[in-house]
């Protein structure tokens, strides 16, 4: 349960520490005073959205923090083992914090935690409904949800069980469908890549090769200059008129007599002897390359025509190269064999969707029947609930229609209800009025409350549409719900207000300079004179009804 809460720059509130019990616990307060902030604040608290128009005027962020008591939360304890969060006894504290520039943050015992997990946290420790919460009841949809919430463990597990079947269902079957509509396109398909394998296997690609073709392309084109450049420099070098070879071996041998003179001339001598052989070399190799010219019509058209294929394929394959060309190759044989064991796969997979629809089925079938029971259980329980909330004679019935199948099963649910004797039953979202509204909602809490769940509840303003006698017996079911789970009402009705085991009076102050709201928990004298006012009086005669009240 909730031991204490801490609010800080929220709203109005700058800051406020209140401390919490068991029992049931009363905000009340003028319209305006502020008791919906208090609410609010335990909403983003427990991970709600982080707005951060809730910053209080002129401050950077604003946080709160509640101490929770997890003695008799045993599933709040087991996930924070789960995920390995440090725990003080049984004492939790929670802590958000929201900035300005709209960022949050959530802390669990000081360590920060995503907000998704801490979400599953804090489902585990409150339940929070809304003052127009009631309205949901008005939608069908939502029937089944409110069932199923009703069951215990048992039914829970079944729920968690056709949700994860009712996807591997699904998953199969858009994998089948996927596979049949690849085979109903296979044969086109495969003789596309067959005739792209063809030409590609046929073209016998390599790395390279293109560039390679491209300058013997260039040599027999030019085969003519070629061969004039290469005789000149031939007979320039080495067998020519004058050859700079013959040159050169001349000017060695002139030094040769006077080497022995003088070291430079021996140097010079070692210089010009070393490029006589380098001319000697070039000339050997200019007249290897002048022997092996070719110029082979023919060589040439083979080099054009393959070169011509290459830049075809290369076109065609969006500008590959060879060697993409042939990756390209291994990836459509990949494809082909794929296309080959397509049968199989489909044939596998097909099963595969047939056991999990059928794995459904039983499931379903099962969810089904527990259903039913936990229906007349559901309408057994309400019937009771409606009565001792001032509508005796209430017949309330859950219809479970067929539905296709889905993550919830095979049925929806619809709630029925003749709130008088004699009538027919009629559905719930077209006969009943904003205070039998109220009330259903409030006896489906109280169902609830009796099954393992979460410790701490919160209405605020349930009592909506609804006075007199049927307060009394509202107020009183939230009392009762307050022996079993912590209960926290904001209300504006003073015969809620009196069945309190603890009144809290939220109210706003200025100081000159801000307004400010804050909350008292009222005892005493201060207590009679709240309910004096809420009975509409602020004379004696309203005090002597409210502590009238109190005592009753």
């Amino acid at each position: 349960m909730l031991v204490s809460l801490t609010i800080r720059n929220i709203a109005l509130m700058d800051q406020m520490q209140v401390e919490f019990s068991t029992g049931l616990h009363v905000l009340t307060g003028e319209t305006g005073a502020g008791k919906s902030i208090i609410v609010d604040a335990i909403s983003l608290l427990l991970g709600g959205r982080a707005q951060k128009e809730l910053i209080r005027s002129g401050c950077d962020k604003a946080r709160v923090e509640g101490v929770f008591d997890l003695s008799d939360c045993p599933a709040a304890l087991a996930f924070l083992k789960s995920q390995e969060l440090d725990e003080e006894g049984n004492e939790l504290i929670l802590a958000r914090e929201i900035t300005a520039q709209g960022r949050s943050s959530c802390r669990v015992n000081g360590a920060l935690l995503p907000l998704s997990q801490y979400q599953l946290l804090t489902g585990l420790l409150m339940d929070i409904h809304g003052q127009h919460e009631h309205q949901s009841l008005m939608d069908e949809k939502r029937h089944l949800g409110f069932l199923d919430a009703s069951g215990d463990e048992s039914h829970q597990a079944l729920l968690k069980q056709i949700q994860a079947e009712s996807a591997a269902w699904k998953e199969a079957s858009k994998a089948l469908e996927a596979l049949k509509k690849q085979s109903a396109q296979a044969s086109e398909r495969m003789e596309l890549l067959r005739i792209r394998q063809k030409e590609l296997k046929a073209a016998k690609l390599v790395p390279g090769e293109e560039d390679e073709l491209a300058r013997e392309r260039d040599r027999f084109r030019h085969a003519e200059k070629i061969e004039d450049g290469l005789r000149e420099a031939y007979e320039a070098v080495y067998d020519g008129l004058h050859p700079a070879a013959e040159a050169l071996r001349q000017a060695v041998n002139a030094l040769s007599p006077i080497e022995q003179l003088d070291d430079q001339y021996a140097a010079l001598r070692a210089r010009l002897d070393g490029l006589y052989y380098e001319a000697e070399d070039c000339g050997l190799t200019l007249r290897d390359l002048l022997s092996h010219l070719d110029s082979d019509p023919d060589r040439l058209e083979e080099v054009q025509a393959r070169l011509d294929l290459l830049r075809r394929l290369s076109r065609k394959y969006g500008g590959a190269s060879a060697a993409e060309m042939k990756e390209k190759l291994t990836e459509i044989e990949a494809e082909l064999a794929g296309f080959e064991n397509l049968d199989d796969h489909l044939d596998q997979a097909a099963k595969a969707e047939k056991n999990l629809g059928k794995k459904y089925a039983e499931t379903a079938k099962k969810l089904t029947a527990a259903r039913q029971q936990l229906a007349k259980k559901f309408e057994a329980e309400m019937e009771i609930q409606l009565r001792d909330l001032n509508m005796a004679g209430t017949r309330f019935e859950v219809q479970l229609p067929a539905c296709p199948p889905g993550p919830l099963g095979n049925e929806s649910a619809a709630f029925l209800i003749a709130p008088n004797r004699g009538e027919e039953l009629q559905p719930l979202s077209k006969i009943a009025s904003g205070g039998e509204l109220s009330r259903l909602m409030l006896a489906i809490k109280s169902v609830s409350a009796r099954r393992e769940g979460v410790p701490s509840m919160i209405f605020d303003e349930i009592d909506t549409g609804i006075s007199g006698r049927a307060a009394q017996v509202v107020g009183e079911k939230m009392a009762a719900i307050g022996k079993e789970r912590q209960v926290l009402c904001v209300t504006h009705l003073q015969q809620i207000a009196a069945l309190a085991d603890r009144h809290y009076l939220v109210e706003k102050s200025f100081d000159g300079e801000r307004t400010r709201t804050q909350l008292t928990l009222l005892t005493g004298e201060n207590r009679v004179s709240e309910i004096a006012r809420m009975l509409g009086g602020d004379g004696e005669s309203a005090r002597i009804h409210a502590r009238e009240m109190i005592k009753k």
